[in-house]
């Protein structure tokens, strides 16, 4: 099957059945389509990260046959849906939303030769579809609890969970390619935050000041549970001499200083089948979903 109609088909079904953000029009592969083709993008291929990739971006200014047979059909299978006017209402205002005003809005409708009549009878259109997808797939995809425990007692191992530590630190950086007199320069201040540290200051207060590390920082340096495996060596290594509430030294890692304290750890255990239970049955719902997907996408296609 054509890579791009499952795809297509896939993130509509992840967002009927709640994969995604409950805002369809924003969200939804449809309705970005349709803001592609406004904005002189084309149709889009793909959500990669919450960012649109149009036909622009491949160097496709139309869709292929296949995909005007899919959506063709798809409206023809949808065609007894009923969609609320309010339901539509929403959608065409998150569209307007993404143009960033009403006047933009209009003029982009004009330059693609739609009116917002055509509009409402698209937004209704693809609504219904999502709709006739969600009703062919949800029967398909539920998980008893047996075959969740099935499932777990086949693949214990995948539920082994390493020994896990929670670490708050400051960080400051100076990476390979740092010239020698900045990395000196680096290495004074860390010294300088030991010595605050030593005062009496709070690692998580100085870390909130001045840590580079701007994931953490807003956090008071909170790296949260982490294992051995999502750490630089250098990292894990100092952490592991550390008993819980025990600050380290400042030290240095590949890509600079650190000090850092561990707050608490967390044994290896093998997770419970009642800790498990949620993800496992996620899991093969979406396998399923994935089956079905392939099932619907070569029906609409006519290749069945």
């Amino acid at each position: 099957m054509n890579r791009r109609l499952r795809l297509w088909l896939l993130v509509v079904v992840a967002l009927v059945l709640g994969l995604a953000a409950s805002e369809l029009l924003y969200r939804s592969f449809a309705f970005r389509d349709l803001a592609g083709r406004l904005a002189g993008r084309g149709h889009l291929v793909a959500l990669a990260h919450g960012k649109g990739i149009y036909e622009t971006d491949l160097g496709e200014d139309e869709p292929s046959a296949a995909e005007r047979v899919v959506l063709e059909n798809l409206r023809r299978a949808a065609a007894n849906e009923v969609v609320a006017p309010s339901a539509v209402d929403r959608e065409v205002a998150l569209l307007e939303a993404q143009f960033g005003n009403e006047k933009t809005f209009r003029k982009a409708l004009l330059a693609d030769g739609f009116s917002i009549s055509a509009l409402r009878e698209r937004a209704t259109d693809q609504l219904r579809g999502l709709a006739w997808l969600e009703k062919q797939i949800r029967p398909a995809t539920a998980v008893t609890e047996q075959e969740s425990r099935e499932f777990y007692e086949a693949h214990r191992e995948l539920f082994a969970q390493p020994v896990r530590f929670r670490a708050t630190h400051l960080f400051l950086a100076a990476h390979a390619e740092t010239p020698p007199e900045a990395v000196e320069e680096t290495e004074r201040a860390i010294a300088t935050f030991a010595t605050r540290l030593r005062k009496g200051e709070t690692l998580s207060a100085l870390a909130a000041e001045a840590s580079e590390d701007e994931a953490s920082k807003p956090r008071g340096g909170d790296l949260g549970y982490f294992s051995e495996t999502r750490m630089s060596p250098e990292f894990i290594a100092e952490i592991k001499k550390l008993r819980v509430g025990e600050t380290s030294k400042p030290f240095r890692s590949h890509v600079g200083f650190h000090i850092a304290q561990v707050t608490e750890t967390k044994a290896a255990h093998l997770l419970t089948f009642e800790e498990a239970r949620t993800e496992i049955s996620v899991a093969l719902g979406n396998e399923r979903r994935a089956n079905r997907v392939d099932q619907i996408a070569k029906t609409l296609a006519g290749s069945d």
